[in-house]
């Protein structure tokens, strides 16, 4: 109603995905980035880190009063963020542009783009590659429903189009579907591997690194899935 209305807003939702482990499937949001992905008008984040949040918090509300002042309606944007496994930093001295997905590791055998909480797994399994001798591009892409195809489609052109996503969120209408289309879209050739919930409920937990163990959400997994990509599996 925000968006059609042009009354934009500034919302922040805390523990989704498997974040609120304990309390269940009933608690648990694993379909926020497509229920809100396609309202017009409207910019969905997912900060990996409370540094991200704070940064692109401050620049969405610095963006709508430069949009007030000029008399334009401006866009919602919607945050996403973590209860459990969120730092205040992943890289020291990280910066955060709007709209940009941020290249944290150089490579040229696979991309490996993590969001939100599962920032952290996305950036083990770029080191334990190195050490394997697969150079892997690691990139944390926070802007869900607006593709940074500058920085991914050329990651992902570089790799041979061998790219693994993960996210605390169903497959179907999640990040890397959205950057799948979005390359497709742009021409982009790429295979991919999707590491997310396939289109089950959630369980109770005492944590939520038990459920992401669960459901194969792990830099194990992520290094099987560019293991795979890179034989041609």
């Amino acid at each position: 109603m925000a968006a059609l209305s042009q009354a934009p807003v500034i919302a922040m939702f805390s523990h989704v995905g498997f974040q609120d482990a304990a309390d269940g499937a009933s608690h648990q949001a694993t379909t926020y980035f497509a229920a809100v992905s396609g309202i017009p008008h409207t910019i969905v984040v997912s900060p990996s880190c409370a540094d991200e949040a704070e940064a692109l918090m401050l620049e969405a509300i610095r963006r709508i009063a430069v949009d007030r002042a000029a008399g334009r309606d401006g866009e919602s944007c919607i945050f996403f963020v973590g209860r459990e496994n969120y730092p205040v930093y992943w890289v020291e001295g990280a910066k955060y542009p709007w709209g940009k997905a941020q290249v944290l590791q150089s490579g040229t055998d696979v991309v490996l783009i993590g969001t939100g909480p599962l920032l952290g797994r996305t950036i083990d399994a770029g080191k334990q590659l190195a050490a394997r001798g697969i150079k892997a591009a690691v990139i944390n892409n926070p802007f869900i429903n607006r593709v940074d195809l500058e920085t991914i489609g050329v990651a992902v052109k570089n790799a041979s189009g061998r790219l693994v996503t993960i996210e605390d969120h169903q497959v179907t209408g999640g990040m890397g579907a959205q950057i799948s289309h979005a390359l497709s879209q742009a021409g982009i050739p790429h295979r991919t591997r999707t590491l997310g919930i396939h289109g089950e409920f959630g369980q109770s937990a005492y944590v939520a690194d038990n459920l992401y163990e669960h459901h194969g959400l792990t830099a194990a997994k992520l290094i099987e899935a560019a293991e795979e990509l890179m034989k041609g599996v």
